[in-house]
This record gives C-alpha cells, sequence and structure tokens, in this order.
C-alpha cells in the first residue's frame, strides 16, 4: 500500500522478451509500449514506467492487436 500507485488491470499485460508490455490506445492506434512494474496480484500490476496517469491499455489483447492496429473503445 502506498499513495499515488500508478497501476494497470493485470490482464493488460504480456511477456515482451526478458520484461513486460502493453498496448496504449494512442489516436485511435494500439501502440506497444515495454513496462516496468513493480508490485502485483491477479488484478493490478504497479507501474513504475511505461505509461502515465490517464492513458488507456488495452486490456486482454489477442493475436490480431499488432503495434499500429487500428483501434475503438467499446
Amino acid at each position: 500500500e502506498a499513495d499515488d500507485v500508478l497501476q494497470i488491470p493485470a490482464s493488460a499485460l504480456f511477456r515482451d522478451g526478458d520484461g513486460w508490455a502493453a498496448f496504449v490506445v494512442e489516436k485511435g492506434k494500439a501502440v506497444k509500449r515495454r513496462m516496468e512494474i513493480g508490485q502485483r496480484n491477479g488484478l493490478a500490476a504497479q507501474i513504475i514506467s511505461g505509461i502515465k496517469a490517464g492513458e488507456r491499455v488495452i486490456v486482454h489483447p489477442d493475436d490480431r492487436v499488432r503495434d499500429g492496429s487500428a483501434v475503438a473503445a467499446r
């Protein structure tokens, strides 16, 4: 527990080489970003770097989502 912890759903993260990544939505497109994570549980992960507060991530990305894919909110 701490004040001002930036976190995202753990289901947005995926392995990328030896680290972690997530897709962030920028101007209607999926952009893959490397994430440095801290503490995590089954539901959420603390983000040390790779995303700013207020940015949107894609939860449960499947194999069709790639860097630069067009996306729309549901």
